[in-house]
């Protein structure tokens, strides 16, 4: 008798950046999955659907429902992420009632997850989101759908922070006129063959652009799922390696992470100055999961 690995979900954690605003993180998972979701927070222009006023908080939360019953045995994830998008773009028509959208005011989201089907073990992303993977060797496994983007956005930060005087003025460089065309200008190619940036969101084509690896680690093995704003923590501000951010999440929990994680930012570096980024803190969202013979 042949003995499938179970995936196993121990904690999860989820905190907004800015408590005046919605949490637009999502994170979950069913017999065969975990995942992180991480909305992209609108670039100023009224929200087409999210009644809190984010449609990217409606966008995780649809993808949380969608991916929790959808992601099935024997159900390419390729064929769950398009008919999500489909979805989502039904939904974001209907509502504008025939208006027409800016391209860099549709709803996008980033996602990660970890998936067992039968004896496969993969996954899956779109965008910057991240999993750090540690198995029974003590191996070490990152990645991400966008490898490397922290370093791109660390530097975009900086010349923002630079131009607008500072970060902890404005709370959020997108509030800088100037910083929110730019960044206007970059979301309005997401999801277009001139970009190279796919997401959960309304374009079904982003299906084929999925990142999906197999992985193959040792087990029992246990794993981090994290929207960029917690893997800072690793990414940005260098206070554990992959290796310890797993230990230290085992054996204190995922809030305790996140306590250290706003304190670094609101406390340490309110100004953006040591750790150069977009918003004083992000959404952070994190999920701890096991998987055993």
């Amino acid at each position: 008798m042949i003995h499938h690995p179970t995936l196993r979900i121990i904690d999860i954690a989820s905190d907004p950046g800015d408590l005046s605003r919605v949490n637009e993180d999502a994170a979950g998972g069913n017999r065969s999955c975990a995942f992180v979701i991480d909305g992209a927070t609108g670039l100023g222009g009224k929200s087409i659907v999210g009644q809190d006023g984010s449609d990217a908080a409606w966008l995780a939360r649809l993808a949380k429902t969608f991916f929790e019953q959808e992601v099935v045995s024997g159900r390419p994830m390729s064929d769950v992420v398009r008919t999500l998008n489909k979805q989502a773009a039904t939904v974001v028509q209907e509502s504008s009632a025939g208006l027409p959208i800016a391209a860099w005011s549709l709803p996008v989201a980033s996602f990660q997850m970890v998936r067992v089907d039968d004896a496969a073990i993969v996954t899956h992303g779109l965008g910057d989101c991240r999993l750090f993977l540690a198995d029974a060797d003590g191996t070490i496994l990152e990645t991400s759908a966008m490898k490397g983007n922290h370093a791109a956005e660390r530097e975009g930060a900086r010349r923002a922070i630079a131009h607008a005087g500072g970060l902890a003025a404005i709370k959020a460089l997108s509030d800088d006129p100037a910083v929110r065309e730019e960044l206007r200008r970059r979301r309005s190619v997401y999801n277009r063959p001139e970009g190279n940036v796919w997401t959960l969101g309304t374009e079904p084509a982003a299906a084929k652009h999925l990142s999906s690896e197999p992985i193959s680690p040792r087990l029992p093995a246990t794993g981090l799922l994290c929207s960029d704003g917690f893997a800072a923590l690793c990414d940005q501000y260098g206070r554990y390696d992959p290796a310890g951010l797993i230990g230290k999440a085992k054996s204190d929990g995922l809030k305790s992470l996140i306590g250290e994680l706003r304190h670094i930012e609101r406390t340490e570096d309110p100004n953006g100055e040591a750790y150069p980024r977009f918003k004083v803190s992000d959404d952070a969202t994190a999920v701890l999961f096991e998987i055993v013979a």
